[in-house]
């Protein structure tokens, strides 16, 4: 190394001592005062972004946790026990129901439901019917009534039909979905929907 490269290397690097930027690279820290870092703006103005964008999201969260009328709730009456169906059945107002996750007719999804000590779901009131209608959400389900004999709608435990419920009757077999109840022939392939009483 020659005296002259010497110096040049030692000028190089007395001016970097006395603060002077090389410009390498895109952003420089640099440092002032003893402890203290000088931060980029872009850096300091999209850090202030995302904890501000963190901290109103989290307050939504839970203001609107608190805050939705709209949302159903689920809850088990007083008087039915998480324990007194199976597992695969689900617990309300006294009665246990089944949501089959296969499809057959009505027939045989009745047969089915006879082998659980069940029949296709009777609705006794219109709690029942709407807890069924959003539990079987958009999928029809085939429910425990039929019209037979052509002439009067009896439920599969022989209860005669109330007129509570609003459908059309144009087929022999009744089912429900999330938005209404209806009929179809009785040999349509649908889900169907077992009850019984809670033990």
């Amino acid at each position: 190394m020659t005296s002259e490269d010497y110096t040049v290397t030692e000028s190089s690097s007395v001016h970097l001592e006395r603060g002077q930027k090389r410009h390498d690279s895109g952003f420089q820290f640099e440092t002032h005062h003893e402890g203290s870092l000088r931060v980029p703006i872009p850096c300091a103005v999209l850090t202030v972004f995302l904890i501000t964008t963190l901290i109103i999201a989290l307050v939504a969260l839970l203001v609107g946790q608190y805050n939705c009328p709209d949302q159903p709730k689920f809850s088990m009456s007083s008087d039915v026990h998480a324990s007194s169906c199976s597992d695969d059945w689900v617990a309300h107002r006294r009665k246990c129901y089944l949501f089959s996750t296969t499809t057959n007719s009505w027939t045989l999804a009745q047969n089915s439901c006879s082998k659980h000590g069940a029949t296709l779901a009777v609705i006794d009131s219109e709690k029942d019917m709407i807890f069924l209608k959003r539990y079987a959400g958009r999928s029809d389900h085939w429910i425990g009534l039929q019209n037979a004999a052509g002439r009067m709608w009896k439920w599969s435990n022989g209860k005669e039909y109330h007129t509570w419920l609003n459908w059309t009757e144009s087929e022999k077999c009744a089912f429900l979905n999330n938005t209404d109840v209806n009929s179809a022939q009785c040999e349509k392939k649908l889900h169907w929907i077992c009850s019984k009483p809670s033990r």
